[in-house]
């Protein structure tokens, strides 16, 4: 749609001055009293539409409080039921493996195990959490909180013990509200069910639950917290409408029996909207509020519910509103008295009309010269002015917008119209102007920025504009019009784009600390670094220094930006992160200074965490000291394997061989594992591999859970079995072909219980004396290690109980078949 170009000055240059187009007017009197008639009613109708905006603000004020409200609380109660999921997934990997019988025989151990769990969420509020479970009858195992269970009582009639019974039960199952019957305190509760028991039943069988429960108290103390004043009311239910927490309690009512009545927030949840506000009476209290719900992230089956009495609303905008009435009456009054006063002085105002007209022309002109020096500014800074009215489509542009566009303000004053600058808009930002001039004609301002393409000599140039608009109404004399700005950001854009890529592609944050005030800013990294964000004050971080490197921080960044001689500084120190961790970090910056005085005002700089590299310095340190110290052992045992051995024996060479290959084997799983331990089995299956052959039927068995053996003793014991093997390969149950050796062990406390049974091998008896390789074994095991060899002789075969005191359960495996 055609428009023209508007030259400002010269318009108003050209306008006769508003005291000459008066000259000799005056007005009637009766205008003059209806003037001055709607002068004094101009205050009540002002204050009536202020009082009509200001319940619109307030109303809309507390919808906005009690949606951010809201939202705070969703992310509380997902963060809430994550960790407790997390939790339930930590106790089934801490009592995998274990039967019913082994968590019931040790449960002192278990409950301290899981309180573990439990203790690692600790909160300033107290006990919040505790973990409990039960086999598939119902009955409680173990607890986090109670030590013992009752574990005669059944606990069918829980929803938790039912929900997850069926083979199609979902991973998890959030129960209403109960009362503790040991606690006594009401609690609701996130299951699963338990996983890779030792019960021996077939995979994906029902075989009870995980319980994790928050107790209920505690939960409405931090729904009370996230309600930041008493006013409000936040709740959390369950989808089915029973209620889980609330902030202000529940009155008389029992906990467990709570459930929201038909009406907005059950029809929310039906609908599976996200989010929702509305009004309505509480079913809970009778109070009628305004409520904002808000939809649990991730599967939680759970929403949320933040909400203020109107009544509060109403009073709030009657505290505002009451001010205003007075002044309106006191201003109707003041101008009734002044309205008087005018009347009485008109014909003087009449007699000075001479003077105010020439003071008027002079202002024309001031006002002329000073839209040239607004056009002057406008040039320098790149801001361009235009207007535009909506109901004629008419557009108006200043020069300086035509050279944003890159177009001749000369030749090309025809093209000032919308379609104009449309077509020069990036395709990606027209949706947002039409919804942004939408807003303005609704809401009479608008801000954007946006991208525009520049005609240039060498093509099209993308640039930024920020547009700011406003929209004067329309009058008798002129149509609504939306009148703006424009100002090229494109340097400040890049700028700005240039220092997020820089500090997205490092492992820390930017700051900038004002050292006259102490106050500090940090750009987001500081989040993925510490966990959280600091407070502004300075003293914030030097409170999360590690205390051994609080020397290090006043050596190298204090003493520097007290030094006028320096304006850079260097350290690397140790700071806390959220969850009470260490972390690393490479601190480098500026120092700025006043130019007057030489004194520090102001510090720029970076942080990076450079944790992996020291921790990767450390245990290169740690392994090349672990490496020396395993060689010197082995060379050890290898001076003893040969102390042991005597020279004269016809198959010296043969002992020799093997027991060096037996401390080969043992050097070879422990390098699998960086010297860390060796499970007992790889070490058994390594030394009977002949034995073991799965395409035959194995002549050595082995039955027992998965456990690991220190590194420290993993060769010592392989030396012991090589010596127990060979014997049985010459002499024992493995020289004859119905032979069979079964070896089975199990954990004795702290310690290991392993028995070698052979059967089906030559007769034996007890010997006269003890042979070489039965010195070796008792040297070995019992002189090196600590433990203890019996020697049992039977009839059938040879039978060795060996007890010894250190190892330590793997921590996901599972008890492992009969091989």
């Amino acid at each position: 749609m055609p428009g023209r170009a508007v030259n400002e000055t010269s318009a108003i240059q050209a306008l006769p001055p508003p005291a000459a187009a008066r000259r000799g007017r005056s007005w009637p009197r009766a205008g003059l009293l209806l003037s001055l008639g709607a002068a004094v009613l101009a205050p009540p109708l002002l204050a009536a539409l202020s009082a009509w905006g200001a319940w619109d603000a307030t109303s809309r004020g507390a919808e906005a409080e009690v949606a951010r409200t809201a939202d705070a609380a969703a992310e509380y109660a997902r963060r809430l039921l994550e960790g407790q999921f997390l939790r339930l997934q930590r106790a089934n990997d801490v009592l995998a493996g274990l039967s019913d019988a082994e968590i019931r025989a040790q449960e002192a151990d278990w409950h301290v195990a899981l309180d573990r769990v439990v203790s690692g969420s600790a909160t300033p509020e107290g006990d919040v959490f505790y973990i409990t479970v039960y086999d598939r009858d119902a009955r409680a195992l173990v607890a986090s909180n109670i030590l013992p269970v009752a574990a005669g009582r059944s606990m069918m009639e829980r929803e938790f013990n039912r929900a997850l019974r069926p083979n199609d039960a979902p991973p998890f199952h959030i129960s209403p509200v109960y009362v503790g019957r040991e606690t006594g305190r009401p609690y609701f509760a996130l299951s699963a069910r338990r996983e890779r028991t030792g019960n021996g039943l077939p995979p994906g069988t029902y075989d009870g639950v995980v319980n994790a429960s928050f107790y209920h108290e505690q939960v409405n103390r931090s729904l009370q917290a996230l309600a930041a004043s008493p006013e409000n009311v936040v709740s959390l239910v369950r989808t089915d409408g029973a209620l889980l927490a609330r902030s202000s309690g529940l009155g008389n009512r029992p906990e467990a029996e709570a459930r929201i009545g038909p009406g907005a927030m059950l029809e929310t949840m039906r609908r599976g909207e996200e989010r929702s506000v509305s009004r309505e009476v509480s079913s809970i209290d009778g109070v009628e509020r305004v409520v904002a719900y808000r939809r649990v992230g991730g599967p939680w089956p759970v929403y949320v519910s933040a909400a203020r009495a109107r009544s509060l609303v109403s009073a709030a905008w009657r505290q505002e509103v009451l001010p205003q009435a007075i002044l309106a009456l006191a201003s109707s009054a003041l101008l009734l008295a002044l309205a008087r006063a005018v009347l009485g002085r008109q014909r003087e105002l009449e007699g000075s009309n001479e003077a105010l007209e020439s003071r008027v022309a002079d202002r024309t002109r001031a006002l002329a010269e000073s839209s040239r020096l607004m056009q002057l500014a406008q040039q320098a800074a790149r801001v361009a002015s235009w207007s535009w009215e909506p109901g004629t489509g008419r557009a108006s542009w200043s020069p300086e917008m035509y050279d944003l566009l890159g177009l001749d303000a000369e030749r090309e004053a025809g093209l000032a119209s919308a379609e104009t600058f449309f077509a020069a808009l990036h395709p990606d930002d027209r949706p947002r102007l039409h919804d942004a001039i939408e807003g303005a004609l609704r809401d009479g301002t608008m801000t954007l920025e946006m991208r525009v393409f520049r005609r240039g000599p060498e093509g099209q140039e993308e640039r930024w504009l920020l547009c700011r608009a406003r929209l004067y109404p329309a009058s008798e004399e002129a149509p609504a019009t939306l009148v703006g700005i424009h100002v090229d950001i494109t340097d400040r854009r890049r700028i700005g784009e240039r220092f997020e890529a820089a500090v997205g592609a490092i492992d820390g944050f930017v700051y900038e600390r004002e050292l006259n005030t102490g106050r500090a800013t940090r750009t987001a990294g500081v989040l993925a670094l510490l966990g959280k964000d600091l407070p502004e004050a300075a003293a914030a971080w030097l409170d999360r220094i590690h205390p051994e490197d609080r020397a290090i921080f006043d050596a190298r960044v204090t003493a520097a930006i007290a030094d006028p001689a320096q304006d850079r500084y260097s350290a690397e120190y140790r700071v806390r992160r959220a969850d009470g961790s260490w972390a690393w970090v490479w601190d480098r910056g500026r120092v700025f200074r006043d130019p007057a005085t030489g004194r520090a005002v102001r510090a720029l700089g970076g942080l990076l965490d450079v944790t992996a590299r020291r921790l990767a310095e450390e245990r290169q340190a740690l392994l090349m000291r672990e490496v020396d110290h395993r060689g010197k052992n082995a060379l050890a045992v290898v001076k003893a394997a040969l102390r042991l051995t005597p020279g004269n024996d016809p198959v010296y060479r043969v002992a020799i061989e093997g027991r060096v290959d037996a401390l080969a084997r043992a050097q070879s799983l422990l390098a699998e594992t960086n010297w860390a331990g060796t499970g007992l089995r790889a070490v058994l299956e390594s030394t009977l591999a002949p034995f073991l052959d799965p395409g035959t039927a194995p002549r050595a068995l082995l039955e027992g859970p998965e456990v690991v053996i220190p590194g420290a003793a993993v060769q010592a014991l392989t030396m012991a079995l090589h010596e127990l093997a060979t014997n049985a390969t010459k002499y024992g149950a493995l020289s004859a072909r119905t032979g069979v050796l079964r070896v089975s062990w199990r954990r004795e406390g702290g310690g290991l219980h392993l028995r070698w049974a052979e059967t089906g091998g030559p007769a034996v008896g007890t010997p006269a004396r003890k042979g070489f390789g039965s010195r070796v074994v008792d040297g070995t095991l019992g002189h090196q290690l600590g433990g203890t060899v019996r020697w049992d002789w039977a009839a059938e075969g040879l039978i060795v109980e060996i007890r010894l005191p250190s190892v330590r359960p793997a921590a996901d495996a599972a008890p492992a078949p009969a091989s």
